[in-house]
């Protein structure tokens, strides 16, 4: 503390940084589309659909074959088959 903040103390305190509360990772989500916060469970109730916009986020595989069966009852075939490139594509978005 400083001569000055002695003679009058500061009306705004700052707290430390360190001790903020900490947020678990994935409870809030930005939409892409409106830029609404939206809560983790309510995005997932709705099918990644941002309630604000109608925005459609992205599902991963897993994620999707969870909407689309019943409890997870379905088998996976063949799950360590990977495709091959017999016509050797470039993808020129990847560097």
């Amino acid at each position: 503390m400083n001569w000055f903040e002695r003679l009058i103390p500061p009306k705004i305190k700052v707290r430390n940084p360190l001790s903020k509360r900490s947020v678990p990772e994935g409870l809030w989500r930005k939409c892409e589309a409106c830029s609404a916060v939206l809560y983790g469970s309510e995005l997932e109730r709705s099918n990644q659909v941002c309630p604000k916009c109608g925005h459609h986020m992205r599902l991963g595989a897993r994620e999707r074959l969870r909407t689309l069966f019943d409890e997870a009852e379905f088998t996976e075939l063949a799950a360590s088959l990977q495709s091959t490139d017999p016509l050797r594509f470039k993808d020129s978005k990847k560097v």
